[in-house]
């Protein structure tokens, strides 16, 4: 894991990166970063195609699978 990724902040203050990184250390912070991550999604509404939301998280974890 990359030592220059502040887990310590707010979920809300982490970038993608820390996210996935903060998602890896349980279910709990799992649920808490893809929260997050759909929150800044439909943020977006109104500039977006009105696409379903598909996490950066679990995406990367089912390519790492296959």
């Amino acid at each position: 894991m990359n030592e220059s990724l502040n887990l310590n902040q707010p979920v809300k203050d982490m970038g993608p990166n820390e996210l996935k990184a903060y998602a890896t250390l349980g279910g709990k912070q799992h649920d808490e970063a893809n929260k997050e991550l759909e929150r800044r999604w439909r943020s977006y509404d109104d500039m977006l195609p009105h696409d379903e939301f598909v996490s950066i998280i679990d995406k990367a974890a089912h390519e790492s699978s296959v």
